[in-house]
């Protein structure tokens, strides 16, 4: 018995060797080393298993991120307390060493902070997309590639500022800054090609709450686009972009179901960012009427509408006409 066993054993060897051997063939690698470097390629390639970033002292990594020959890691200062707690974004080169440091807040459950991903929907990756994440573009068509940083900023006008940061070959530089953004991290931030030029702009919206309602907001929009090695606030150089927002607008209003207090501060806004401010207060006065008696509902007075809408139309830089 033991002996037809033994039989067995060196035949399903020998059955396994030729099996090894013919796959070698076939695949033929050139050694044994190469076979050793593609698995060390695939494991350093692979989320979760060789990827992490160093610990932090009093901190909890709560996030990884790969960016282009770096890495990102995202930590959390633990124990958090109830609602949020100081944190770190880290970005670190393959020798594990810090080059660029930015201190956030985040969430006690969620993290606040992210980078922008270029292949998802308003910069977050979205529910169903097969897609992997992007997060490292080459917005200044210099060929180097750059990611945007967004995080809750903790002041009480807004919610978000984004950092955009260029990932060198040997550093990771600031090109850019961003604040009183809407949304966390990515709802006030849209990142598209206005012109046929190589860069990408930045558009901001902001919302300026007036004296027409508890959240009655005007949605403001800036453009930064790349100029002089730094992406700046260069809204005067985009009019035929905001004349096309204003014509959309101005659609959306023509449909009764559209039509918001809202959407009619916001109108008068873009015809101030135009240079057109008196049309902007011209019809904001005309239109103002149809809101009257929700206004009065929450006791605001029409008339204080009208002059806090007025001071920010005022306020509102303009391009020039």
């Amino acid at each position: 018995m033991q002996k037809g066993e033994n039989i067995i054993s060196i035949a399903l060897a020998a059955v396994v060797f030729f099996a090894v051997f013919a796959i070698q063939r076939r695949w033929n690698p050139a050694s044994l080393k190469e076979v050793a470097t593609s698995a060390e390629d695939f494991i350093l390639t692979t989320a979760g298993v060789r990827g992490q970033v160093p610990d932090i002292a009093g901190y909890e990594r709560v996030e990884t991120v790969r960016l282009e020959g770096y890495r990102a890691g995202l930590y959390r200062a633990t124990p958090a307390p109830l609602v949020f707690a100081t944190g770190r974004l880290v970005i670190y080169d393959r020798q594990d060493e810090p080059v660029f440091t930015l201190e956030t807040l985040e969430g006690s459950k969620e993290p606040w902070t992210a980078l922008y991903d270029f292949a998802g929907r308003r910069g977050l990756p979205a529910a169903g997309n097969r897609a992997r994440p992007d997060y490292a573009r080459d917005l200044t068509g210099d060929g180097v590639p750059d990611a945007i940083i967004g995080q809750y900023s903790g002041g009480d006008h807004c919610c978000t500022v984004a950092t955009i940061v260029e990932l060198g070959t040997d550093t990771v530089r600031p090109i850019g800054r961003i604040d009183g953004l809407d949304g966390i991290p990515f709802e006030g931030l849209e990142v598209r090609k206005l012109n046929k030029d190589t860069s990408w702009e930045c558009i901001a919206h902001r919302s300026y709450l007036t004296a027409c309602g508890t959240h009655a907001a005007a949605d403001v929009i800036s453009v930064y686009a790349f100029a002089n090695g730094r992406y700046t606030d260069q809204t005067a150089r985009f009019e035929d972009y905001l004349q096309d927002v204003l014509r959309q607008n101005l659609a959306r209003w023509r449909q009764e179901k559209n039509r918001s207090l809202d959407l009619l501060q916001t109108l008068a806004v873009e015809y101030a960012v135009l240079g057109q401010q008196d049309q902007g207060k011209r019809f904001f006065v005309l239109n103002l009427s149809l809101f009257t008696p929700s206004l009065r509902k929450q006791d605001v007075d029409p008339n204080a509408c009208l002059e806090s809408l007025e001071d920010l139309v005022d306020r509102v830089p303009g391009v020039e006409p």
